[in-house]
């Protein structure tokens, strides 16, 4: 072997290594949220932070944040002790719009300066007190930006500025935003067929990781028929950016598909998270809400019993081998 062919071999181990070591900064995770929609008895409260911790590598705070209401601020202690107590690793996503993506929750704009500088001063706060591993500074903003396109240019502004303070204060902090999948191509029932891909573009380079939120019930009409119809697009995702990329909540409603249905859909996109390397797979709610009154209150892998579903033995199982 001569010395050219030496280098050259002794080049390609240091690029993969150096590849490798790259991409281990990045996580590989697996979760479930956690929506108290109560009233509960203890014992379903109690189960469901039980099969939280035990089939979870990540504790999130997912919390509302509006100018108007300080309660996020408690709400995230409970998850941040959740965390620091069983040593899961923590991420904290805000979420300011309305339930139904309709505007920002009490109808206010980032185009407006104080309230961007206390949404600021609000992230460097949580930074300080919970010292997260991660941060989402949006849930699902593509949203943002139909409802309100001046106020989603002025969200990508405030985004790259807190970034840049959070990050001198915490380096290795990962922070990201998450988008509505069936939206961002144009498939999200009554949204018009809108694609909303050019929001994304706006802000790929800013962010380091890529959350995806996805629901098969959201499809417009003509393709509910397909519950894998939306996954396709994971791979067009995962094609387009190169960057961490993963799904920050899905989950399939049995008020509107059967055990088969439900099983199916959490074996395939497991395998859609191994396929295209996933970083992260997170689940829409570990337990039922207490009512059943719209097709979200019956995502969660346990009953408003607190009793595991048929899918959920599937679940645990892809899930704790997917981040282990």
């Amino acid at each position: 072997m001569n010395n050219k062919f030496r280098y050259f071999i002794l080049s390609c181990i240091i690029l993969f290594s150096s590849c490798a070591a790259s991409d281990d900064r990045y996580f590989k995770d697996g979760g479930a949220l956690i929506w108290i929609k109560g009233p509960f008895e203890d014992s379903v409260i109690k189960s469901t932070v039980k099969h939280t911790i035990e089939n979870s590598s990540i504790i999130i705070a997912q919390v509302t944040w509006s100018p108007s209401d300080s309660s996020f601020f408690e709400n995230t202690s409970w998850y941040f002790s959740l965390a620091k107590e069983h040593g899961k690793k923590f991420m904290i996503a805000i979420d300011w719009q309305n339930i139904d993506r309709s505007g920002t929750i009490g109808d206010w704009s980032f185009v407006n300066n104080e309230t961007a500088s206390l949404f600021k001063r609000d992230m460097l706060r949580l930074l300080h007190t919970y010292n997260p591993d991660f941060m989402n500074l949006g849930v699902e903003i593509n949203y943002y930006a139909l409802t309100s396109p001046e106020g989603f240019v002025a969200f990508a502004k405030v985004f790259r500025e807190i970034k840049e303070e959070l990050k001198h204060l915490k380096p290795d902090l990962k922070i990201g935003l998450s988008y509505q999948l069936e939206l961002l191509y144009g498939h999200h029932i009554g949204w018009n067929e809108t694609r909303t891909l050019a929001p994304l573009d706006n802000l790929i380079g800013d962010i380091d990781y890529l959350g995806i939120s996805t629901y098969p019930n959201m499809v417009s009409a003509e393709n509910q028929s397909d519950l894998l119809f939306s996954t396709k697009y994971l791979d067009s995702i995962n094609n387009k950016y190169n960057l961490p990329i993963g799904i920050s909540e899905t989950a399939v409603s049995g008020m509107l598909f059967n055990d088969k249905q439900r099983e199916m859909y959490v074996n395939a996109i497991f395998q859609k998270a191994r396929d295209l390397n996933l970083k992260f797979v997170v689940w829409g709610s570990m337990v039922d809400a207490s009512r059943d009154s719209i097709w979200s209150d019956k995502i969660g892998l346990l009953n408003k019993e607190g009793q595991p579903k048929k899918e959920f033995r599937i679940w645990q199982k892809e899930n704790i081998n997917f981040y282990k």
